[in-house]
């Protein structure tokens, strides 16, 4: 198969797994409340929260050992990845020996930490610990992923993702109509796919890379603490994030009421869109990106970083034009007359993405050529930026809500347009050239998104659910026909 059509899968299995996703969440949701009431879900999100913070490490270091398995594939030094690929495992095993420790200890000390009914305290008992275990299968699974990267065949992975989502749904139904009403029936369909997936991750990874085998004689303790300090950085980037982004609601909590950051979270669903987006964009370029910076090749490198950028900021900008456009009417028709009104708000918070969000193709491309270090002190320090903005916009001049969406455009900014480029020029100074091409492109592309979808919203007012998604249909085909064009006029 060709790399474009395997590029094709990836983008496509990707969008497609992010729709599944958020569908069974939709569903998910009201039917477990329906059954065991408006808090059982809660409980569901407070585990996978504490959970998350537990693996925080752990995951970064499984992100670092794909990343030197791969470039040391693609190098053919076949020694030198079996010996990060052995490193990593153990890393692994040790890993999820810690956090089973600790989860065990946590599961018997719930209310320590948790306000749980005793009515659902058992089921909450049972849910951290499979829980638990579904992500300790990630992390073992993770040193055998890297060979989905090696023969970019992400839409494999999404495919797992997608019997996972649909599992989740079956086995819920299932259980409930059965008599079985429990908090864990969806996890519990999560530990059987991840179980069965993990066996597929290992004979897919002997088939595709022999070179990998599993020999006590590659483990090295020095390669060990490198993947544990590169992972660290990654864990420190990941906080940073956080504080650009995730925190956004609880400072809207205490600076402006919760009225507003009930309104401000439902405005900021149309970031995590973009976000996702961004996510699948990024993975499905990545598996090209580590074999060219294995060539050693910086020109090809660099030309494909940039394409890579144009590619995200054109394709980001018809997604924020349509929002600009349409937002308001699918607040109006999703959340209800109260949620409208904030076209103000829904610009600020979308229009700079197209702008921003393209650098994290550099950011990925630090992780490739293991220079995180500074970027991820920067992104803690830009984090901590954000919290003084948003203190200051809300506090000292008033801006309300605004001021939230305000410090977080600039923070991202600060960061995206100003310190990445700059910081990615000193490492590939052939890039220095290029650095405002993609920031042109988004304003190119969210100009002509925005026109095309106001016109097409000037004959077709969107007063229905289906002369909505006709508008989207019609200003987000058009738009996207019109990017493409541009793409292929400046690309590299």
């Amino acid at each position: 198969m060709s790399i474009i059509n395997k590029f094709k899968l990836n983008f496509l299995f990707g969008i497609f797994n992010s729709v599944i996703s958020a569908l069974q969440t939709f569903w998910l949701i009201p039917y477990v409340k329906e059954y065991l009431g408006s808090s059982a879900y809660g409980y569901i999100s407070v585990v996978n929260g504490l959970i998350n913070v537990l693996l925080v490490i752990s995951t970064a270091v499984a992100s670092m050992g794909t990343r030197f398995i791969l470039v040391n594939l693609e190098s053919k030094k076949y020694k030198e990845a079996n010996i990060y690929f052995n490193s990593e495992v153990v890393a692994m095993i040790l890993s999820g020996i810690i956090i089973s420790i600790i989860g065990i200890l946590l599961t018997f000390n719930l209310n320590s930490f948790m306000n749980i009914s005793p009515l659902f305290y058992h089921d909450v008992q049972i849910l951290f610990i499979l829980t638990i275990l579904s992500f300790i299968i990630q992390l073992l699974s993770s040193p055998f992923s890297a060979s989905f990267f090696y023969t970019n065949s992400l839409y494999i992975t999404y495919i797992i993702y997608i019997c996972d989502y649909i599992s989740r749904i079956l086995l819920t139904i299932f259980m409930y109509r059965s008599g079985h009403v429990v908090l864990w029936s969806s996890i519990l369909a999560t530990d059987i796919v991840y179980t069965l997936g993990f066996f597929f991750y290992i004979w897919y990874s002997k088939q595709n890379i022999p070179h990998l085998i599993i020999k006590k004689g590659y483990f090295n303790i020095k390669h060990l603490f490198e993947l544990i300090s590169s992972g660290m950085w990654i864990a420190v980037s990941s906080a940073g994030n956080m504080l650009l982004s995730s925190l956004n609601a609880y400072l809207s909590n205490i600076f402006c009421g919760v009225f507003i950051t009930g309104i401000y979270a439902a405005i900021a669903q149309f970031n995590i869109i973009e976000s996702t987006l961004l996510g699948v964009l990024v993975n499905t370029l990545l598996p090209k990106m580590f074999k060219l910076f294995s060539k050693k090749s910086q020109n090809d490198f660099t030309e494909y970083t940039v394409n890579s950028m144009l590619l995200v900021a054109l394709f980001l900008s018809v997604v924020s034009g349509g929002i600009i456009i349409f937002g308001n009417d699918f607040m109006r028709i999703w959340m209800g007359k109260k949620f409208t009104g904030y076209e103000i708000l829904i610009i600020i918070t979308t229009i700079y993405l197209p702008i921003t969000l393209p650098s994290q193709v550099l950011n990925q491309s630090f992780t490739v050529m293991n220079k995180i270090k500074l970027p991820a002190m920067a992104t803690i320090l830009f984090g901590i930026l954000a919290l003084l903005f948003a203190y200051v916009f809300t506090r000292v001049f008033n801006f309300g809500i605004y001021g939230i969406a305000i410090a977080t455009m600039l923070s991202q900014i600060l960061r995206d347009n100003l310190f990445y480029p700059l910081y990615f020029s000193k490492l590939v100074q052939s890039f220095i050239k290029y650095q405002f091409l993609p920031i042109l492109a988004a304003v190119i592309g969210v100009m002509a998104s925005t026109i095309i979808c106001f016109g097409v919203r000037y004959f077709i007012i969107p007063q229905t659910l289906l002369k909505f998604a006709i508008d989207v249909l019609i200003g987000g085909g058009s738009s996207l026909l019109f990017i493409y064009f541009v793409y292929w006029k400046i690309k590299l």
